[in-house]
This record gives structure tokens, sequence and C-alpha cells, in this order.
């Protein structure tokens, strides 16, 4: 027990936020780690630690007390990866992926420059350390190719306490009473493809199901260089039933998936794509292109399709919507998937692979 108390199991995050997927997974692993009887803390870069988080999560530097296992969750370049190389003890990299900054160049250069840097970071990390994990093989490939030795995938665990809260009643009001809305759940960024839904939407609500909704739940800001693109497209009758609702609440977000019909993604770039498995476990039909690791974490579930022919995947909505023999088949075959998910506990998996280094 001495040796357990000398031991700090820590964290390393780019950034810390409220309703942000890396900072919630982070959250479930220090409970993990207080279970098991360590010290855990998250240390994070200042600029990029909301204020009224400081209660959860420090400005990196602080010293451990004794030794320690640092882990870095890596997505983005950051000041946080030097501290990483030179920070003591045992070193662990979860990767999360880094979209390619391609898809950034058109409407925001520096945060692709922020992501290119990401990807020369990711080399220099690779020398450094001790255990390398990924939440998808699609991740752990990268891995391997930026030259790290050793590579397990530990994949992101889906949290069904917070998909069980009480969906916002006010939320629930503003999607109406209807179930057959489009939903897509992810920032608004580049590589997700927003005009894409939107063109697939265009057709949907116009020759399909005319006066559904097209439902958008994901962190923005009016001023961004895709956002304002994405509003010079939307135009025309079908652009009064688009929600962009913004981060949500996981009241509100529960709520919004409850009333949708279909949650399809057109996104041409996922490391793992958590709100697959969400839309699965609410009971949501899931209709996503298959790109990167989207057809990894569907795992054969939901339907996917390699061709963004518009007006076939609208045809293809609307079927989950109105015929129930089908929409069920897709229903049970996602229950299996969520099941088969949840049966790998990921604080077992990682346990064991800290095994050697907690001295058990």
């Amino acid at each position: 027990m001495g040796k357990r108390n000398q031991i700090e199991i820590n964290q390393l995050l780019a950034g810390f936020a409220r309703d942000d997927a890396i900072s919630n997974y982070a959250r479930r692993l220090r409970r993990i780690f207080e279970g098991w009887g360590y010290r855990s803390r998250i240390f994070v870069d200042t600029p990029y630690l909301e204020p009224a988080l400081t209660n959860e999560a420090s400005p990196f530097g602080e010293e451990p007390e004794g030794e320690q296992i640092l882990i870095y969750h890596f997505s983005i370049g950051s000041a946080a990866t030097d501290y990483y190389l030179a920070a003591p003890g045992k070193r662990v990299v979860i990767y999360h992926n880094i979209t390619p900054p391609e898809f950034y160049y058109p409407f925001a250069p520096d945060v692709a420059a922020t992501l290119a840097a990401g990807q020369e970071q990711l080399s220099r990390l690779a020398e450094a350390t001790d255990l390398a994990l990924a939440d998808s093989e699609y991740n752990r490939r990268e891995l391997e190719a930026a030259g790290f030795r050793e590579s397990s995938v530990l994949p992101l665990p889906l949290d069904p306490s917070g998909l069980e809260v009480k969906p916002s009643r006010k939320a629930r009001q503003r999607m109406g009473n209807r179930r057959d809305h489009l939903i897509f759940v992810g920032r608004i960024a580049p590589n997700k493809k927003f005009e894409d839904l939107w063109r697939v939407f265009q057709y949907y609500t116009n020759h399909c199901r005319p006066g559904a909704k097209l439902i958008l739940v994901g962190k923005y800001k009016p001023t961004d260089g895709y956002y304002c693109y994405l509003r010079s497209l939307m135009t025309g009758p079908a652009f009064k039933n688009v929600i962009f609702f913004g981060q949500a609440t996981q009241n509100e977000m529960v709520a919004c998936y409850r009333r949708a019909g279909v949650f399809l993604s057109m996104s041409e770039h996922e490391g793992f794509g958590l709100p697959l498995l969400e839309a699965m476990y609410l009971g949501v039909p899931v209709l996503a292109y298959a790109a990167a690791a989207v057809p990894e974490t569907m795992g054969g579930a939901g339907i996917i399709f390699t061709e963004k022919d518009y007006y076939a995947v609208a045809e293809m909505a609307a079927l989950l919507v109105e015929d129930h023999t089908f929409r069920r088949a897709i229903l049970d075959g996602q229950h299996r998937r969520i099941k088969k998910f949840q049966s790998v506990s990921t604080g077992e998996t990682l346990r064991k692979l800290l095994a050697a280094w907690l001295g058990e």
C-alpha cells in the first residue's frame, strides 16, 4: 500500500472544457485511477483552461510528489508537448487523432498551422513515449506510421449515465413533436462536411419529409470562417428548418436525440466518432459515410455508404423513418453493437497495461 501512495497517475491535455469529449474522457479516467487508490491530477496548457474549471484541472508545471505515470491526451499541436517530453516518470500517449490540416486551410489557416504542428510533434513523441494508446485501430495505425514502437487500442468509453439524464423540456419544445428530423452531433468543423448534410437535407425536406428539421448540435462561433461559408450556402425555404443548436448540455443533447428520426453523418474524417455510439444507445438509426474510423466504430451496425449520392442518402433516411420493420431491424443490430462495445472495460484494460509500473 505504501508504494501505491507514492505513485501518481496524472493526465495532460492541450485544453480543458466543460462539454468536450476528451475532457470528459480525462474526467472519467481520473475517477478510475482514484478508485484504484492513486492520486490523479489533470494538467492543462494555461490559456486553454476554462476559468470556471480550475477546481478540476491545473496549469501544467507542478512537479509530482513521488513517482509518476503521465498520460498525454494528444490531438493537436500544443505547448504541453514540451512539458511532456521533459516530465519525469513513465510517459503514455493516448492518441485521439489529428484532423488533417488540409480541411482547415481555406477557412482557418491559424488552426491548420496548429494541426500541422501537431503532426510534427507526433513524431517527436514517438521517441520519448513508453506506451502509446489509440482510441481506434485506425488511430493506432497512425501511431505506427509515426514511429511508435509499441501501441494498443483503448476505445473511448460510452458513459450510459450521461445519456440517461432527463431530456430538457425547453429543447424538446424547440424540436417540436415530430420524430423524422435528421440530426448530427459534432463541432462545426470543415472535416465534418456540414455542407453535405445541407445538400441531403434539402432533398429530404423538399421531396421526402416536408417540414422535417435538420438539427445540428455542436460548438461554433458565428464569426468562424467555416460557419460563415455554411450560411452563405444555406438559402431558400429549407433553411427555416435548420437548427444550429450550438454547444448543448447533456440534457439538451439527449432531448435532441430523442426527437430525431435518423443520425446522419457526412463527415470525411473521424478518428473514432463517439456520437455514432450515442445515437445507437439512444435508439436513433445511424446513416453514415464510410470515412476514416467510422466503419470500425459502427462495427457492422447501422448503415454506411461509400458514395455521396445526396438523393439516394435522403431516400434512405426517409425509408428508415417510414418503414418500421426496416427501422426495427437496424435498431436491433445497433443494440447488439452497443452491448458488444460495452462488454470491454476501459478500466480493466488500462490497469493491465499499467500493471507492471504499478507494481501489481
